[in-house]
């Protein structure tokens, strides 16, 4: 990479070799222009207002890419379904939500990818809930000019393969069983209720039913089937998930015949979360926590269901 003295007319799609400032007398003193910004048409008379006959321009040799090219290239082959390009500047690409969905990044290839010398690719963290427009990843390459070389090795690493895509979730009809023998003979209000509703507008997911019932497990069980009747394609219990002798709902959810993935997760809050399923229909048995904490395990394994992923155990 040499720097090139030439007339500003013929500078024209060439990259400026250094910073450039501009003074405007009681108005601005600042850098106009930047070491690494490609020249267009309409800067020539910006420059030639600076003072500017001629410039010094970075002259590449064949064989290597300006930042903002290498870091575009590099983007379209880490880009999937369901998000954006966008240039912020000094040669970075921003790659943003298309749409509301869970952020799914292939790990293995993203630690691929960073392993190439001068490529840097940061992001947010897997499986992230995210909505319409969120930032989700940038890209970009270390130096002002870079290798081809370095690009095409990323390029072959991820043929036909994807790092980042977000998968859209979907607006289930939620059937949601309250148990406790305090809520069903009104001792107390319900505060479930309104918790999930909060959750379902900030998630996903709408309300069919909500049935309260007491602390039985034929009750539990039966609410929750006459809610899958009912055409619930998502059913959440509240209440009941500790090992009192009161608290039965987890005897509920098994005795309607479901699958039951988990009963406890090494998360807090929401160590007494149980996941199963009733055919496809997926049941989360909710600890009281989710009444008290702002995020709790709910709000980490919600959004992945809702993006249709059958969680095991091992996730």
């Amino acid at each position: 990479m040499e720097l090139e003295k030439i007339p500003v007319e013929k500078a024209v799609g060439r990259i400026i070799g250094h910073d450039l400032t501009q003074i405007i007398p009681g108005q601005y003193k600042g850098p106009r222009f930047k070491k690494g910004d490609i020249i267009k048409k309409d800067d020539i008379p910006v420059l030639k207002d600076m003072g500017k006959e001629y410039i010094y321009i970075i002259k590449m040799d064949e064989g290597y890419l300006h930042e903002e090219e290498a870091a575009e290239r590099i983007a379209r082959v880490v880009t999937g379904k369901g998000i954006t390009m966008q240039m912020a500047g000094e040669g970075k690409i921003v790659l943003k939500a298309e749409y509301q969905g869970l952020l799914k990044i292939d790990l293995e290839l993203l630690y691929a990818a960073n392993r190439v010398k001068d490529v840097l690719i940061t992001a947010a963290n897997n499986n992230t809930p995210v909505n319409k427009d969120d930032s989700l990843a940038g890209v970009r390459v270390n130096p002002l000019v870079i290798s081809e070389k370095i690009i095409l090795e990323v390029e072959k690493l991820l043929v036909d393969k994807n790092i980042f895509e977000v998968l859209p979730t979907a607006n289930p009809r939620v059937g949601v069983v309250i148990t406790g023998n305090e809520v069903y003979h009104g001792r107390i209000e319900d505060k479930f209720g309104p918790t999930l509703e909060r959750k379902f507008a900030r998630w996903g997911g709408q309300l069919l039913r909500e049935i309260v019932v007491p602390d039985r497990v034929e009750e539990i069980s039966q609410a929750l089937l006459d809610l899958k009747t009912e055409g619930a394609e998502f059913l959440i219990t509240g209440g009941g998930m500790s090992v009192d002798p009161d608290d039965v709902t987890p005897g509920g959810i098994r005795e309607t015949g479901a699958e039951i993935i988990s009963y406890g997760a090494p998360v807090l809050p929401g160590n007494k979360m149980m996941l199963a399923y009733l055919g496809d229909i997926p049941i989360l048995g909710l600890p009281a926590c989710v009444l008290f904490y702002q995020t709790t395990v709910f709000d980490l394994v919600y959004p992945r269901l809702l993006a249709g992923e059958r969680l095991n155990r091992e996730d």
